[in-house]
């Protein structure tokens, strides 16, 4: 078995994306109404792509996405992979503006997951690394 070659980043400085919005987590969705939930999606997707196409990334092809949720208080803080529900529309969000042509593992290499953040306000803040 030969290991598979990870690609190293064409830049060391990323892209960033951050939209605001009040973010659910996994646990959370699983409770949800499916009309709820594709709102919220719909949502964040829409605001990503706006975000997103405001900072005038170029479109690129091979990338490692990094995810930092900033949380209001210490109320309900999620885990560290919690908020993927959001990390996946904010994804979909940046396919529809252009930068990425899909979010299969040919294109999003690497998904990172930060801790949650208790800074005040609610948003997700998104790291672009371009690969070769």
């Amino acid at each position: 078995m030969t290991k598979k070659k990870i690609a190293p980043p064409i830049s060391n400085v990323p892209y960033v994306v951050e939209v605001w919005g009040e973010m659910w987590t996994a646990n959370k969705e699983r409770t949800m109404y499916h009309y709820a939930r594709a709102k919220k999606v719909k949502e964040w997707r829409g605001a990503a792509c706006v975000c997103a196409k405001a900072r005038h990334i170029p479109k690129l092809k091979a990338v490692e996405i990094r995810f930092i949720p900033y949380r209001v208080d210490k109320r309900g803080l999620a885990d560290t992979g919690g908020h993927f529900p959001v990390a996946k529309a904010v994804i979909d969000g940046l396919v529809d503006a252009g930068i990425l042509t899909g979010d299969g593992p040919h294109i999003v290499r690497r998904l990172i997951f930060e801790a949650p953040i208790v800074s005040g306000e609610s948003k997700a803040r998104i790291e672009i690394t371009e690969l070769e």
